[in-house]
């Protein structure tokens, strides 16, 4: 469970629920315990209106009770009077006995028993001396109807806990929502710095996060720092080499200079005027802030453009298939040094046609170019990585591509291969996992 929100509502959710299922199991037990005590008062009651009822003649006592409820059979209220040597039921026990224990004078007890019909029944039991003669007294009454009632506020309560529950998990996940508004901001601010629209983040957030903000915006500060000064110091050497590059070429185009050193000498001082300038272009390419990811649908046509002009003598047909911009993956100064480097290889080799296909994979990319040009022997397709190394020294190179290309697979942690293409040259295959840990910081200066 990742969803810092969903996390928090689920916690808070399930002890809402606990502590509302406890309140119901306590609140029932309550009302249940309130009605059995105020049923046992009733009871109480009409053992002292029983025992007030009797009539105390010569020969024995008498009852008479008026209340109908005792005559009608299995009414659910029953009692039973001893008082001296005589026995009172009444008729609603019919021919159901209702047990009465020996108790002290003074005595009383209560307890719950089986009544007639299956009815469960509530039993009060007190004894008491009257005219010098002890009488004992249990009065009983049907529970069922007192149950019946509990049940009744139990599924109504029930159901007001479940629309009070509901209705404060709904309130709960909208004071999420209110609360973790900060946190979706922020996180369209680092969506926004990833693209390149923002340069920071803004300060104006919750205390909790405003550390862990400064501290992002310091390092996107550091890093950006870091790579200005890098690309200064690129073209800065680019620049200060060619002053020496201008005079070697003065040099080999002098009269008095010999004809095979001229031409010994015009050769590797082009190569490094072609190598200044590409480092030139590099730099200006890879602009743009250090956290910006790579969208392909952008950045692919913007390289395929400046490699056009770059090969504007061959004119190779560039093909690019791919997704739409707006989609994004990567580290964009890793993927375009990358992909300019497999790029600038296919054009370099290509007689008329390079194509280039480029597929998001969650957030890994998966890439392959392919050229229509002679293409390597599969036996030495694994010197192709090497540094230096060259299959043919009389196309201008340094043999550093695609070695800079390994590096960065590898610091992915991803796979590159090498096969024959479909248009009949080289085909290079790359596929990159998601990146967990920064590339590297030292392939440029290859």
């Amino acid at each position: 469970m990742r969803s810092l929100k969903l996390r928090l509502a689920v916690g808070l959710g399930a002890s809402l629920l606990v502590l509302l299922g406890l309140q119901y199991v306590l609140v029932n037990g309550a009302i249940r315990g309130t009605a059995e005590h105020y049923l046992a008062d009733g009871l109480s009651h009409r053992a002292e209106t029983l025992i007030g009822a009797l009539e105390w003649e010569a020969d024995g006592a008498e009852l008479e009770v008026p209340d109908a409820a005792y005559r009608r059979p299995y009414s659910g209220h029953y009692y039973r009077v001893e008082a001296g040597d005589a026995t009172f039921r009444s008729r609603s026990l019919w021919e159901a006995e209702l047990p009465l224990p020996e108790l002290e004078i003074g005595e009383h007890r209560q307890w719950r028993t089986a009544g007639p019909q299956g009815q469960q029944l509530l039993v009060r039991a007190v004894a008491v001396q009257a005219r010098g003669e002890p009488v004992r007294v249990a009065v009983a009454e049907d529970l069922s109807p007192l149950y019946a009632e509990v049940r009744d506020f139990q599924w109504r309560y029930a159901l007001i806990a479940v629309g009070v529950a509901a209705a404060l998990l709904a309130l709960q996940w909208g004071l999420l929502a209110v609360g973790l508004r900060p946190l979706e901001r922020l996180r369209e601010q680092v969506a926004a710095l990833g693209r390149g629209e923002r340069r920071e983040l803004d300060s104006d957030v919750p205390a909790e996060v405003r550390p862990l903000v400064a501290e992002l915006n310091r390092l996107v500060r550091v890093l950006e720092d870091r790579l200005q000064r890098s690309r200064r110091a690129t073209g800065n050497l680019a620049h200060a080499l060619k002053t020496p590059l201008t005079r070697l070429f003065q040099l080999a185009e002098d009269p008095e200079m010999p004809p095979t050193v001229a031409a010994r000498l015009r050769e590797p001082a082009q190569q490094i005027r072609e190598r200044v300038d590409r480092e030139l272009k590099r730099a200006q390419l890879a602009g743009g802030s250090p956290a910006q990811r790579f969208d392909p649908g952008r950045e692919v046509p913007a390289l395929i453009r400046v490699l056009e002009r770059t090969y504007a003598e061959q004119a190779p047909a560039i093909a690019y298939d791919g997704p739409p911009p707006g989609q994004a993956c990567g580290e964009r100064e890793d993927l375009v040094e990358l992909l300019g480097n497999l790029l600038d290889n296919a054009c370099k080799w290509a007689r008329s046609r390079v194509a280039v296909h480029v597929a998001i994979e969650g957030e890994g990319l998966a890439l392959t170019i392919a050229d229509d040009g002679p293409g390597v022997p599969a036996e030495q397709r694994a010197a192709l990585t090497e540094r230096g190394g060259r299959m043919d020294e009389q196309v201008a190179g340094d043999g550093l591509g695609l070695a800079i290309v390994n590096d960065l697979v590898a610091a992915y942690g991803g796979s590159l291969r090498f096969a024959t293409a479909d248009l009949g040259g080289l085909a290079v295959h790359v596929a990159l996992p998601a990146r967990t840990t920064g590339a590297s910081d030292g392939e440029d200066d290859a």
